[in-house]
């Protein structure tokens, strides 16, 4: 009995501290949304206080001035492809590095692992986007965001590809299968926790980052949402109800996503973790 006061004591105590800290993450996400519906004087108290008539005209005016539709237009284009192009390539990359087990593959396995200590070099990027003659267009930024990525995805791919029998390789070679079946259409499906950990994460990072379009995107009219906001809150920087508006709807579909396929980060991340 003893023992079961102290588990539930223990479950009370984690998951009270727990909901502080949602709590304390959550209000500025509250505040933001419920001042994105307020007038102009409500919205200067930045509390948690319901506006009194929800203005949805402040969207409205927003997506009529802040070329909010472009921006997203430009951040999918760049999310979708890098995310797209780095999943594929570490997937097969960490899958073929981890099947194989030679030297030559763990040494290729440390030379990606070596890509995750390495500081972005902003100068010489540059000077290789130019030499290559892409600046300013989104293959530059794909790129960037994609050799970012693949070494990230392809540890966490080879960490969790190392937990799947090889007998199920042997039986789709067995049964007429080619490598790029075997990989795309056998392994794919079993690698799909991690897929997905690797989806969000690579969204996520992709759709939030600024620098990088800042530096390497010179025309206005592919910029993404985050710097189609930041423009848009230099010409608005006291009118906080548009400002509030701009960051939802920027903020918004990252959220949605993460919500909808949250519990496969944690099955994919720790899966890998055991599985390495």
């Amino acid at each position: 009995m003893a023992r079961k006061e102290k588990k539930n004591t223990i479950f009370f105590i984690k998951y009270t501290i727990l909901f502080i800290i949602a709590y304390f993450y959550v209000i500025p996400i509250a505040m933001m949304v419920l001042g994105s519906f307020k007038n102009p004087g409500e919205v200067l108290a930045f509390d948690l206080s319901l506006p009194e008539k929800w203005l949805g005209s402040n969207y409205t005016h927003v997506l009529a001035v802040g070329h909010i539709l472009r921006g997203y237009k430009n951040s999918i284009i760049l999310t979708t492809f890098s995310t797209l192009i780095s999943i594929v390539f570490g997937a097969c990359t960490g899958i073929i590095i981890t099947r194989r087990g030679d030297k030559i593959s763990n040494s290729l396995y440390y030379y990606f692992i070596f890509g995750l200590s390495i500081t972005f070099q902003t100068a010489s990027t540059f000077g290789l986007i130019k030499f290559l003659n892409i600046y300013g267009t989104y293959a530059s930024i794909i790129f960037i965001f994609v050799a970012l990525r693949t070494p990230f995805t392809v540890m966490t791919f080879s960490s969790f590809i190392k937990g799947v029998p090889k007998d199920i390789d042997e039986a789709a070679i067995v049964d007429g299968c080619n490598p790029v079946q075997m990989i795309f259409l056998i392994l794919f499906p079993i690698l799909k926790p991690i897929m997905i950990t690797n989806i969000i994460l690579t969204a996520i990072n992709v759709w939030n980052n600024f620098m990088i379009p800042l530096f390497y995107l010179g025309r206005a009219s592919k910029w993404p949402v985050t710097l189609t906001i930041y423009n848009f809150f230099s010409q608005y920087v006291r009118d906080w109800q548009y400002v509030f508006a701009a960051l939802t709807l920027t903020v918004m579909p990252m959220i949605i996503l993460f919500l909808a396929l949250q519990k496969y980060i944690v099955g994919g991340m720790t899966s890998g973790a055991v599985k390495g």
